[in-house]
């Protein structure tokens, strides 16, 4: 720590996922020692907590592991022999109509809740095994939508940051024209309900070789002054940490002179 209280000079990496997300690898174990060797001094681990019904299509944990896996992250937090500050998340898919089962889910001694959107109208947008059904999608309509339910799921309460929030362009599908409009009104939602906003690098590593959200996204999520935090969104150990220097540079870009991560739901600056 500096004098001031923020962190020293190191990484933060507030999304990973190991292998109960049932689509990673790996142990916190596992994931800790790669964050030390990273040089990442604050690592969150957050794996998808479980979908209504169980999991869905290796989407996330099933809910009776739920248990077992907040306490495994747990036995890690405060151990300073690991070298790294590790804690607790989960990442929460938001699914309207499902809010009281979600709260009580997310329920744990928890440091922080990412909420993210992947479906829309029961399609998992994300999902490379689905993505021929863009061909015959109205890509604009695709993308208004995405953003109206983005900021419901801001405006829920329920989350502390919204996860790489311009997922919808994984696959390179984006709009022509101006797409100032979605973006401000998505800052306006995550400033109105306290939320930060995530700066992903997994985009890096998808067909949109790009950063999460796009840099007029985070511009305008300054300019309504919502915070700002960093994942990787790392699904193996050798992910953790990735990004970072692409993630400082967008950050400073749109005007980010501090980041922040979250411990027991608060936020805590990190000057970069």
């Amino acid at each position: 720590m500096t004098e001031d209280g923020t962190l020293d000079a190191r990484k933060v990496d507030c999304h990973v996922h190991t292998g109960r997300c049932g689509h990673g690898t790996g142990t916190p174990v596992e994931f800790a020692a790669a964050a030390r060797a990273a040089d990442v001094g604050v690592l969150t681990i957050t794996d998808h907590l479980p979908f209504p019904g169980g999991p869905e299509a290796g989407y996330s944990m099933h809910e009776n592991e739920l248990p077992a896996y907040v306490a495994e992250v747990d036995a890690l937090r405060g151990d300073a022999s690991l070298g790294v500050e590790v804690l607790l998340g989960v990442e929460v898919d938001w699914l309207p109509g499902a809010e009281e089962r979600l709260a009580r889910l997310a329920d744990a001694r928890l440091d922080v809740v990412l909420g993210s959107v992947h479906v829309l109208d029961g399609w998992a947008f994300d999902d490379p095994d689905l993505v021929e059904r863009y061909e015959h999608t109205d890509v604009p309509a695709l993308w208004e939508r995405y953003f109206d339910v983005l900021a419901e799921a801001a405006r829920s309460g329920l989350f502390d940051v919204m996860a790489h929030p311009d997922l919808v362009k994984k696959f390179g599908y984006i709009p022509r024209g101006d797409l100032s409009p979605l973006y401000e009104r998505a800052a306006a939602a995550f400033a109105e309900a306290g939320v930060a906003v995530e700066v992903n690098t997994a985009g890096l590593r998808k067909p949109c070789a790009e950063i999460y959200p796009a840099l007029g996204l985070l511009g305008a999520c300054r300019e309504a002054g919502v915070p700002a935090t960093v994942g990787s969104d790392a699904h193996c150990a050798e992910e953790v940490g990735a990004g970072w220097q692409e993630a400082t540079a967008l950050l400073r870009e749109a005007g980010y002179d501090r980041v922040v991560y979250f411990r027991e739901r608060q936020p805590i600056e990190w000057r970069l």
